[in-house]
């Protein structure tokens, strides 16, 4: 079980502050809601638990269980969804859950309690009916928004958490499904799982369904951190109570946006909030909101209300520890789960890309029949003579099999950037994804070459044999694969094909051209492919000398 503790927690970036003395923590067993007016720092309050700090300066502290440390050590017991429905769209809503499963639950348990498990995500979040249906693409219809984003959920509740955080669980679900989906989390917390949730204007019955709330302002600061239940009690004793038939969150961010206007007690003013929230728990008021103290005749009033409330705050306190040490000593193991390692998570990610392939074999034969047409047309225009060797077909060769080979390769990774960055954030082998997904592409590798030639041949008649035509064509494929997967990794999708349709044809004339400097051309494949299929062909030439026209006797006629 984790407990995360802030405290002083500040994040800046330059001069700019991102979030400014958070205090306050995180308990196991509870559900919490993270709520404030855009620009408050909420992405930045969950990258901050995330243990994401890098490129920010921070000041205060962070602690887990009470200790200081990197929450990256924590990463393979701490679950996170996305905003936005990072799923694989070619699979099914079960083998999605599976998948994350079996590469982040304790390679020690059993395939029966792994299975367990599975069943007891899909039936907490409703997906019974669609287990077997494809999640779908946007060019392919799968399920619905709503069902997508409970498998969103389901991916990182199957691995059974100690900490889950999630980025708008309810955007887009309508009231029955997002209770649905509250009921769920509510049961991983009965668990000991510490729920951190970002919602964005909760019903009222949503909203009761969380333990703590967490308010932040602009700026980054706490405008209230504690139980769902006291959160009107405060409020009101500031003098802000909620009008008839209001929901309470969304009253209380228009007070701090200024939208709504009320009476406060004192002189103090909803941008005075934070403030009050400092004073309430006699934390220490910072430098630059000192200025503001003079502002506020109300000192006595607050601490009486605050009393109160820390008093309550601190049984509560009290009886959470003892909690997370109950839970700690009963699953101590958690904190010391070994996943899978490096061979196993390449089975599993070889059958899951295996799977991918038979679902896209429109695609993979659509690629062989263009392969088949450029073979036919390449294949008709031009012939081999004497002369040339067949270097005008080979340099066609070389641009069209280059050009089709990269745009393919790109396949096997920029439409999957978002779910490897999501995956790899969560512990799983990047080795492993690689691997697996070239081994599967060696297929392609070895039959898209056998697939050109056999209209290549049929046509062109070339005078080098089919089998050294096809070893220089095998490492054509094989080098410009590489390529494109350099291509896919590094650039997004626009650029990565727009550089994969101007990179072989450029290549090709800077590899021809004698204008060129000789070292440039070193390191143009289609230099050294060129060659190769002359080489190939000019062993099968033969050259018949007659005694009349030898070449030592009519020399000029050669030469």
């Amino acid at each position: 079980m984790l407990e995360v503790a802030f405290k002083a927690l500040t994040l800046s970036i330059g001069k700019k502050k991102l979030l400014q003395c958070v205090t306050g923590k995180l308990s196991p067993g509870r559900i919490t809601a993270i709520m404030g007016p855009s620009g408050a720092g909420k992405t930045t309050f969950l990258n901050a638990v995330l243990g994401k700090t890098s490129g920010y300066k921070k000041d205060g502290l962070v602690l887990v269980n009470g200790k200081s440390g990197s929450m990256q050590s924590y990463k393979k017991i701490i679950g996170f969804v996305p905003q936005d429905d990072i799923v694989h769209g070619n699979l099914t809503v079960e083998e999605n859950l599976w998948f994350s499963g079996r590469c982040r639950l304790s390679k020690s348990m059993s395939k029966a309690d792994k299975v367990l498990i599975l069943e007891r995500v899909i039936g907490s979040l409703g997906l019974q009916e669609i287990r077997n249906s494809l999640v779908g693409t946007v060019e392919k219809r799968g399920i619905s928004g709503g069902q997508r984003k409970r498998v969103n959920v389901g991916i990182e509740m199957v691995m059974e958490p100690s900490l889950l955080i999630l980025d708008e669980p309810t955007t887009g679900l309508d009231s029955a499904s997002s209770q649905q989906l509250l009921r769920a989390l509510r049961h991983e917390a009965s668990q000991g799982v510490n729920v951190c949730a970002v919602i964005h204007q909760p019903s009222y019955t949503l909203f009761s369904m969380f333990d703590d709330f967490v308010l932040l302002a602009r700026g980054g600061l706490i405008a209230y951190h504690g139980p769902v239940s006291e959160v009107e009690n405060y409020f009101s004793g500031l003098g802000i109570k909620v009008p008839d038939r209001e929901n309470p969150p969304d009253y209380y961010i228009d007070i701090l946006e200024g939208i709504a206007k009320t009476k406060m007690s004192g002189h103090a003013t909803p941008k005075h909030l934070p403030l009050l929230w400092i004073l309430h728990n006699g934390y220490d008021v910072p430098e630059d909101m000192r200025k503001d103290l003079e502002e506020i005749n109300m000192m006595h009033e607050l601490y009486t209300v605050g009393s109160i409330t820390r008093e309550l705050s601190s049984v509560e306190q009290t009886e959470s520890k003892h909690s997370v040490h109950q839970n700690v000593s009963q699953r101590n193991d958690l904190l010391n789960r070994k996943t899978p390692g490096v061979l196993a998570q390449y089975r599993y990610y070889l059958g899951r890309v295996a799977k991918q392939r038979l679902r896209e074999a429109t695609q993979q034969a659509v690629d062989y029949l263009i392969l088949c047409i450029a073979g036919i047309c390449i294949g008709t225009i031009t012939k081999v003579n004497d002369d040339t060797l067949g270097a005008a077909s080979y340099g066609y060769t070389i641009i069209a099999v280059s050009l089709l080979c990269q745009l393919a390769a790109l396949r096997s990774f920029s439409p999957e950037r978002l779910q490897y960055w999501r995956e790899r954030e969560s512990g799983m082998s990047s080795v492993a994804y690689f691997l697996a997904r070239d081994t599967i592409d060696h297929f392609n590798t070895v039959v898209k070459p056998i697939v050109f030639l056999s209209t290549f041949y049929f046509f062109n008649n070339p005078r080098s044999t089919l089998g050294d035509n096809y070893l220089v064509l095998l490492a054509l494929v094989y080098c410009v694969t590489g390529i494109g997967y350099t291509l896919a990794i590094w650039f997004e999708l626009g650029l990565a094909q727009l550089c994969s349709a101007l990179l072989p044809v450029v290549l090709v004339l800077v590899g021809t051209d004698p204008k060129f400097p000789q070292f440039i051309k070193q390191f143009c494949y289609p230099k050294w492919t060129l060659e190769a299929f002359i080489i190939a062909g000019a062993k099968e030439l033969v050259f018949w000398c007659m005694a009349d026209y030898s070449m030592w006797s009519t020399a000029k006629r050669w030469l």
